[in-house]
């Protein structure tokens, strides 16, 4: 069990109360940490990108370790009856900012794996959360990073975490939702001792718009201004050879229509024609957390013939809207994103549609360590080599939560698909659900590993079947 002593104790209770006012850091770590997920994605998958930015992570978290003060794990596992209630332990701490409080009801840890119960609550009574709320990319699961030797220097290697997340129950009465979260981190990247768990992100709703008209002026499309770029000036886009310097004339950034969203973040910036093709560009206030998404644009003729667009090029202005230069700016100068689609028409009897959504949330700093009872009894551990088809496994962990596999394999190439995982009790088979892995190309080195939709009793198994091949448990 990881207590701490007095002095410890003291310590501790003194670094929670540090807020750390890292305002001049939060564009620059969030613009570079996350990648947008889906709301509808069960999965989540974050890679870790270095040791120091872990460390800006952390700076804007702060902890808040207070007994909880509504509800309760009894209450929690009676009402709801959770899949995983019978293996976690109560914890009832919470962390509060901006009017949101994520309190860690119950949790468990076995090795790399980990089981939260937890909620969300509007406690400013402006019920901002909905079923959709979600943290997506705000979410943090703290790690602790191995090194290995190098010829200059020890090196983080990299690592991942992942997390199945499910809504248990929304509460409208007290705008409360509750979530379980079943946490997997990388063997590289094992999970850290107390479990520490945050967000700097809340998204609260999400509205999606599919094939929804936008109304334009295409009276001036013929005389749209025209400006010249380099390659220099495309920042990216899609369907985009490899040569930029083909490019050499976009539309002004401008201003011709609101979105049929209605939301000022994002705008039809101009339409005109150039070289006989029809392009269209779209703004919006760039590196803004919340609010609208990027668009995917298409036509639809009079014939409702649906037409693509070639490719589509995306352009960054400052505030000024000058359209930056990649060899003398970079993200942090930016104040407008803008993409201009290319179709392969001009003026015709058509209508636009775009299809994206535009988001609502908060940010702030949500973080709660919790110190959880030793669970190494309830885990069972093989070390051996193990040869099947063309790889190696050389360590199996089998916990209530589910099984990890490490190996290595000699093929140039190894699919994580291929391998399949069960496992045999005195009961009968335990289907598992593939919850991930990773790969080490240069090393030829792989970890897989597999969830479980109820607890399983380590004690009942027997084997452990890898790809058809039993594997037994010895004592």
């Amino acid at each position: 069990m990881n207590k701490f002593d007095a002095n410890e104790q003291k310590i501790y209770d003194e670094l929670s109360r540090i807020n750390v006012d890292a305002s001049k850091l939060i564009v620059q770590v969030k613009s570079r940490l996350h990648e947008e997920i889906p709301t509808s994605a069960s999965w989540h998958k974050r890679w870790r990108k270095s040791a120091v930015a872990a460390a800006a992570m952390l700076a804007v978290l702060v902890f808040t370790a207070t007994a909880a003060v509504s509800g309760g794990f009894d209450w929690f596992m009676e009402k709801f009856k959770p899949s995983f209630g019978e293996i976690v332990e109560p914890v009832g701490i919470y962390s509060e900012d901006k009017g949101i409080r994520m309190e860690i009801i119950g949790a468990q840890k076995y090795d790399n794996m980990a089981i939260v119960y937890l909620s969300l609550q509007d406690i400013t009574g402006q019920n901002r959360l909905t079923e959709q709320t979600d943290f997506r990319d705000g979410f943090s699961v703290k790690m602790n990073p191995q090194k290995q030797d190098t010829s200059v220097q020890k090196e983080v290697i990299a690592g991942s975490v992942s997390w199945k997340q499910e809504v248990i129950y929304f509460n409208e009465d007290t705008n409360t939702i509750y979530y379980e979260f079943i946490i997997t981190a990388d063997p590289d990247t094992p999970l850290a001792d107390p479990l520490e768990l945050g967000s700097f992100l809340i998204y609260f709703s999400t509205t999606s718009y599919v094939d929804e008209p936008i109304s334009l002026s295409l009276e001036k499309i013929d005389s749209a201004e025209i400006i010249p770029v380099t390659k220099d000036n495309i920042w990216g886009g899609s369907n985009l050879p490899d040569d930029y310097s083909l490019f050499t004339k976009v539309l002004k950034p401008g201003y011709n229509a609101d979105m049929p969203h209605g939301e000022a973040d994002q705008w039809v910036s101009n339409v005109g024609i150039i070289d006989g093709k029809l392009h269209v560009q779209v703004g919006k206030i760039f590196n803004k957390e919340f609010g609208s998404s990027d668009v995917e644009l298409a036509l639809l003729t009079s014939e409702e013939e649906v037409i693509h667009y070639d490719y589509s090029l995306v352009l960054l202005g400052d505030e000024n809207n000058l359209i930056l230069n990649l060899e003398e700016n970079n993200y942090g100068d930016a104040a407008y994103k803008y993409e201009e689609f290319i179709f392969p028409v001009t003026l015709e009897n058509f209508n636009i549609y775009f299809s994206g959504n535009v988001s609502s949330g908060v940010e702030g700093r949500w973080n709660v360590a919790v110190n959880l009872n030793d669970s190494k009894a309830n885990i069972r551990v093989w070390k051996n080599d193990i040869l099947i088809e063309n790889y190696l496994i050389e360590h199996i962990t089998l916990s209530p939560l589910g099984l990890q596999i490490i190996g290595s394999y000699e093929d140039e190439e190894f699919s994580t698909h291929n391998v399949s995982a069960e496992i045999e009790t005195e009961n009968g088979i335990i289907r598992l659900e593939g919850g991930g892995g990773s790969q080490n190309p240069e090393k030829h080195t792989f970890s897989l590993d597999w969830n479980t939709e109820t607890p399983i009793d380590v004690a009942e198994v027997t084997a452990v079947v890898i790809n058809g091949t039993k594997i037994p448990v010895i004592d």
